[in-house]
């Protein structure tokens, strides 16, 4: 009884069923070290891409990091000027307050300027009052900044000591008073109009205006009240000039034209 071939059972194929599987099995085999290794690649390849991409934020971080030191250190010399220049401004007041803007010979010249025809001043009296300035806490330092790689900048625990005491500089308040007699009620308008006008003085007023005789004959006696201003300066009035003496300046009344 004969048998059917197994190699028809093969598909046509003459060759062993066991080497047909096993040259799959390789195929396979070297399909799946492929896909591996080509995965391997792409894991490798994103990786460097990566990596690369990560040196390149480093080094711009480093990069940024430098030039925010150098502006901080720009900012701390900044701040430095702007510390002496406040230092510098602050004795500038104290020297100002110290000096003598309005000569009290400016300051009666001022006042006889004004005196009209028909009115005679019998007293003028000048009062001086040191006005108290309140004294400005320093802020506190105990604020730091940071740079970005965490190095503190700027005023901090190690900033130094902290900042001298303020010297505030003085202030003074000056009141003046002037009484005298006048022939008529215009003279004394006139003699207030002319004060209130002039750049020295605010707050002019008339305090009282009384008759009075004087051998048997009639005045309106009056008395006059003002304050000198706070930015009263001689050189506003108008007539007076500044002469220098050695390191010494004055204001002093006259005329623009007078010679030297």
């Amino acid at each position: 009884m004969s048998h059917p071939k197994e190699s028809s059972n093969q598909g046509g194929s003459f060759l062993p069923a066991e080497y047909v599987k096993g040259k799959s099995q390789v195929r396979a085999n070297i399909m799946a070290l492929f896909l591996f290794m080509l995965v391997i690649a792409g894991v490798v390849g994103a990786f460097t891409v990566n990596h690369q991409q990560w040196r390149r934020v480093h080094q711009e971080q480093k990069l940024v990091a430098a030039a925010f030191e150098e502006e901080a250190a720009k900012i701390e010399q900044l701040e430095a000027l702007e510390k002496q220049r406040i230092e510098l401004i602050e004795r500038a007041e104290v020297v100002t307050a110290l000096k003598d803007r309005v000569p009290r010979s400016v300051l009666l010249g001022e006042i006889v300027r004004a005196i009209p025809d028909g009115l005679t001043l019998t007293l003028v009296n000048l009062e001086g009052e040191r006005v108290r300035v309140k004294r400005v806490e320093p802020k506190d330092q105990s604020a730091k900044t940071r740079t970005l790689t965490g190095k503190n900048v700027g005023k901090g625990k190690d900033a130094g000591p902290p900042d001298p005491v303020k010297v505030l500089p003085p202030k003074f308040k000056f009141s003046l008073s002037a009484e005298g007699i006048a022939q008529e009620n215009d003279h004394v308008a006139d003699f207030l109009a002319a004060l209130k006008a002039s750049p020295l003085f605010g707050d002019v007023e008339l305090q009282f205006i009384n008759v009075t005789t004087i051998d048997k004959l009639e005045y309106r006696k009056f008395k006059i009240t003002m304050n000198l201003l706070d930015q009263a300066d001689a050189r506003l009035v108008d007539g007076t000039r500044e002469i220098e003496i050695g390191r010494f300046k004055f204001g002093i009344a006259g005329s623009e034209t007078d010679t030297d």
